[in-house]
Order: C-alpha cells, then structure tokens, then sequence
C-alpha cells in the first residue's frame, strides 16, 4: 500500500549484523532529513533468525517510522526486493547496514533528483577503518572509496563505451524513483544474490531502457571497514568475483550478447596477461622496495584476479556465502 505523504522509503537490507544496523537505522532517523521530510526506514531482515525483529519492533513502539520484514533464504536480491515492495513511499532510498548517513542525505538526494529530472540518484560512500587507518598496501583507501570528483546532478552512465570511468556504481548510497526503475515483478536478479553484481544488473537493465542515473555529491556516507576486509587475501576473493559479476551483469544486459561477450572475454585474456607480467616483476622488485613493494604487488595480484574472474564469469562464486560478517 502506498502512502502518499511520504517522500520516501529508506530500505536498509541486513544480515546478522544487529550493532552496524542500530548505527545505520539511528543516524537515518537523527540526520537523513534536518528539513523535516517525512520518511519511513525499512528493515529487510534476511538472517535465518529474524535477528532485527525485536529492535525494529521496540523502534516503532516508541514512535519511530521503523518497519520490519523477514526474508528468507538467505540472498541479497531477495532482501532488497521485499523491502522495495514493503516500502510505501514514491522514492526509494537504499542504505547498507554497515554504513551511517552524513547529516542532510536524504534533503540532498531528493533535491537533486527533482533537479536533474533524473530516474535515480547515487551518493559517496567513504571509508571508517576499524582499526583507524588504511591498510598499508592502499594507504589513501582508495579501494575502500566510492567518490565521483564532479558537482551533483553530473549524468552517470554504467554501461558501453561512454560509461563513467573509474567509479564503480553501486546500490551503497541511492534513491530510485519507484514509478519508473521498479517495474519488473523482481528489479533484483536473485542470480546474483549470493554473489553480488545485482545492483550493477539492475542500472545496465534501467539503462537499456532509457532510465537516467546523476551523481549527488553531498548525499554521502560513512562505511564501516572491519580489518578482516582489509586481508589482502579476502580482497583477492572479492576482486576475482567482482570481475565475474561484471561480466555477467554485461553480458546478461548486452543487446549484442556474442559480440559483447567474445569483447569481454578478449580483453580479459590480455589484461590477465598483462597483470600476469606485473606481478612477475612486482615480485621480482618487492626485496628491494620494503613496504611500498608489498603494497604495489598486492595491488597488482588484485587487477589479476578481477581479469581472471571475467575469464569464468558463469560460475560466480557465492561470496556473500563465503565471507564471514562482523559479530552482531
């Protein structure tokens, strides 16, 4: 049911992790909107015990516009598209559960959504390291760091030869006009629930469709870094399949798919060839250049391993099965 006095929906997905969603839910309702627009935040609870439930309930008790809905079985997309469809405002907003807003998100977005005319609208997402810095082999945090250097209302496109570079888009910090982006019974692709890559399907489908995406540079948020994503090992896992998902959301949203495809599989070849040749002499080098050698050879080993992903890019690997979240 649609409720017409509300500007928006706040749809924050969350998986066994109950003390960074507090964090998330609390600043939402503390500082989305300083302007007083009216907002409901949306629990999509996919933990097998309901883990949420009790604090969203408390949450509404005492007057908050907190709602809570269980999904199951475990898979990313079948969260956010149960909360989508629980969610009764015009705008749809999405948080992720690890993240905090910065004050006036939601004030920002909408504005400049309404401004740009635009379908949907995607913000910063900047790092919080658990342990107070970034790890050494990326000291300035940029594989941490989602920051598009241009003013807002700037177009944002996520596919072919003139899709925005160096900016990996993603759900993290949006808002989504219902009326025109959520028209499939399933905006989610559960294919890629347990590896990830939905929200990348989703804008090249919206794309295909003629939907418009602009950038909102004060909608931002802070995400929490626990040091077990700063292992490079786990960064290499993340990167092979994040390599995968995109081949997957490309070819899958591709009007030409063979040619698309032979492309994507062509240029993986060569950039796994390159990057094989770059960590070859990364650690040819790495004896004699200390810190600043292993940084380089671990930035190298992770190019490698997202050009190999595209390489197998129809066997994702269930990496949202696979790593272990922070405790609750």
């Amino acid at each position: 049911m649609r409720d017409q006095g509300l500007t928006a929906s706040i749809v924050i997905c969350t998986f066994n992790r109950l003390a960074l969603l507090k964090a998330a839910v609390e600043s939402c309702l503390r500082d989305a909107s300083p302007a007083g627009l009216d907002f409901e935040v949306v629990i999509a609870d996919n933990s097998p015990s309901g883990h949420a439930r009790t604090y969203a309930d408390e949450r509404a008790a005492a007057g908050q516009p907190v709602r809570w809905v269980g999904v199951s079985p475990p898979n990313i997309s079948l969260a956010r598209n149960a909360g989508l469809h629980a969610a009764r405002a015009g705008l749809v907003a999405f948080l992720d559960d690890d993240s905090v807003v910065e004050r006036g998100w939601l004030d920002h977005f909408v504005a400049t959504l309404e401004a740009a005319g635009a379908d949907a609208a995607v913000g910063p997402v900047r790092p919080v390291f658990e342990e107070g810095r970034a790890p050494a082999w990326d000291p300035e945090g940029r594989a941490f760091t989602r920051v598009l250097p241009a003013p807002s209302g700037t177009p944002i496109q996520t596919g072919g030869r003139r899709r925005t570079r160096g900016f990996a888009i993603s759900t993290a910090s949006s808002i989504w006009r219902r009326a025109t982006c959520f028209t499939d019974p399933q905006p989610f692709d559960p294919a890629f629930g347990a590896s990830g890559g939905e929200d990348l399907d989703l804008f090249l489908r919206l794309e295909g469709r003629g939907c418009r995406f602009v950038w909102c540079a004060e909608a931002g948020v802070r995400e929490s870094i626990p040091a077990s994503r700063t292992d490079p090992r786990y960064q290499r896992l993340r990167a092979y399949s994040g390599g995968q998902v995109y081949a997957a959301a490309a070819m899958h949203n591709a009007p030409s798919g063979p040619r698309v495809a032979a492309g994507i599989l062509t240029l993986a070849v060569l950039q796994t060839g390159l990057n094989l040749g770059r960590v070859a002499g990364a650690a040819a080098i790495r004896p004699l250049t200390g810190e600043a050698g292993r940084g380089r050879l671990t930035r190298c080993t992770l190019r490698l391993a997202s050009a190999a992903g595209k390489l197998v890019w129809w066997r994702k690997l269930p990496l949202y099965h696979v790593e272990k979240p922070p405790g609750a």
